[in-house]
């Protein structure tokens, strides 16, 4: 039976070591400190499991692509006009913050040496900006269109990652990863819905339904909708990611009957 606290350990390990790299006094005095996502280190740790390099060359790796996340979730906290309020000095900061982070990922692969790993992130975050934009000018008809958006966004940087590490079985690992990725922004979207704050879900829910109080529940069917997609893409998962199964499943707390027979 594969313990997923030892997983937990080696993630929150790895953690101390991002807190640590991220540290700025002055930047920790104004802005709110930077998130850093267990779930997306989860990810990255099975996604750089099997490579046959250092434990710290894969630490740094693995550090670098969460300083590209983490630049790029604080330049998403500046505000738009219909957004909370942040004052011009948080936001010129913010903005500063994230070119920081940016920089040190920089620094750290320059140290590695990989041209290529520079372009693979690089290609992400031209490609996540894209979809950025698609929202911030609300360029979605459909509901569909609007989720599939916000799932390119919160997955990008880890499936590009996962192409440049190892292509095969790339179609399971892909959409693993788009679809549990997916389920944590859209319970975020719904939280911030509840707390009536701002949620790109909720600003198109109010063009095209008639029954606002609807929405959340609407959310809650697309979350259960989305589980049992990954609950079905995990069966698939060879043997030897049964930790990554075990991690999944306990994150996203399946609130249906699942199928475990392959691990038995």
């Amino acid at each position: 039976m594969v313990n997923v606290h030892t997983v937990s350990r080696e993630t929150n390990q790895l953690k101390f070591i991002i807190e640590n790299k991220i540290k700025h006094s002055y930047l920790d005095k104004y802005i709110q400190k930077p998130f850093i996502d267990l779930d997306k280190l989860y990810i990255l740790q099975f996604l750089y499991k099997d490579m046959e390099i250092p434990l710290n060359k894969k630490q740094q790796y693995m550090t670098t692509i969460m300083l590209v996340q983490i630049a790029l979730d604080i330049h998403e906290q500046i505000p738009s006009n219909e957004s909370e309020q942040m004052s011009e000095t948080k936001k010129q900061l913010s903005v500063l913050a994230g070119d920081y982070f940016s920089g040190l990922y920089y620094l750290l692969l320059s140290e590695l040496e990989d041209i290529e790993m520079i372009q693979v992130l690089a290609t992400a975050i031209q490609k996540i900006n894209e979809r950025k934009m698609i929202l911030y000018y609300e360029n979605v008809h459909t509901i569909e269109e609007l989720v599939n958006t916000i799932k390119e966004i919160e997955s990008l940087l880890f499936t590009e990652t996962a192409t440049y590490i190892d292509e095969k079985q790339l179609y399971t690992h892909h959409s693993i990863i788009e679809e549990f990725l997916l389920i944590n922004r859209l319970n975020k979207e719904k939280e911030l819905m509840m707390h009536n704050k701002f949620s790109y879900m909720e600003k198109f829910l109010k063009k095209t339904t008639s029954d606002p109080s609807s929405n959340v529940l609407l959310i809650e069917n697309e979350v259960e909708y989305r589980k049992q997609l990954l609950e079905e893409l995990l069966l698939h998962l060879p043997y030897h990611f049964v930790s990554f199964k075990n991690v999944v499943r306990n994150r996203i707390k399946f609130s249906y009957k699942t199928s475990v027979a392959e691990e038995g």
